[in-house]
């Protein structure tokens, strides 16, 4: 029988026991229909996996037996920060989804000045779905961490969540002579920041504050793809070039 996979926030271990209400009791007995006696792992989306059976169920709450812990860190490959324009409709949702499952470290929704979307307070919820749709890709996908969404940042403001990152790449419609493959070749060991305009793309004075603070403008040639593609053609080939 299949051993389902499930992300619980706030995880508290007694005596080897972990009790569940809530929504996740009800997830767990109402939409997975599991019951005492069968298995069920949880992840805290900080790299642990507790493989847990169920002991008991009383009325609306949930006893696991925790079986053992397992620490999983998924360091091995390269950690990326993603700063993308956010882009309009459920778009931005399958982008956010995809980029968790190709394995984005954190997501950084970055306006520039030909960002169409405007938050306002009517956009305030927008990040905490996206959130959610992190967590729930992160489960589908088998990862054991969940990434990190910060709220929608200006530009010139992305520096702070950064600061440690030496590989800097900023993918730039006009730029012709930095390819992909040239920045990974000449990358050094640590964490990748990618950066993706909006679809009017990077004004050339954005690219200028780019460079001034290390970023490498770069192409991925011929081919135009939507702004909710590139990053996912970037990830790809980053996961490929890194893994082992």
């Amino acid at each position: 029988m299949e051993i389902r996979r499930v992300f619980i926030d706030k995880l508290k271990i007694k005596n080897g026991m972990a009790l569940l209400t809530g929504p996740m009791h009800k997830y767990i007995v109402s939409v997975l229909r599991k019951t005492t006696g069968e298995r069920i792992d949880l992840t805290d989306g900080k790299g642990y996996l507790y493989r847990c059976v169920i002991n008991n169920i009383k009325g609306k709450e949930l006893y696991l037996q925790v079986l053992d812990a397992v620490h999983h860190p998924e360091e091995k490959r390269s950690k990326v920060t993603l700063c993308v324009s956010p882009i309009k409709g459920p778009r931005m949702d399958w982008l956010i989804e995809k980029a968790t499952e190709l394995g984005v470290e954190k997501i950084l929704p970055t306006i520039f000045r030909r960002t169409i979307i405007k938050f306002g307070d009517k956009e305030r919820g927008k990040c905490e779905r996206w959130k959610k749709l992190t967590i729930e890709a992160s489960r589908q996908s088998g990862r054991f961490s969940i990434p990190e969404v910060i709220e929608p940042t200006p530009l010139r403001d992305i520096l702070p969540y950064i600061e440690n990152i030496k590989n800097r790449w900023a993918f730039y419609e006009r730029e012709r002579k930095n390819t992909i493959k040239k920045v990974i070749s000449a990358q050094t060991e640590g964490e990748i920041c990618v950066v993706i305009g909006p679809e009017g793309g990077i004004e050339e004075s954005e690219i200028g504050w780019l460079k001034e603070n290390g970023f490498i403008p770069c192409t991925l040639g011929e081919s135009i793809f939507r702004t909710e593609t590139t990053p996912l053609v970037i990830l790809s080939i980053i996961l490929y070039e890194y893994s082992k």
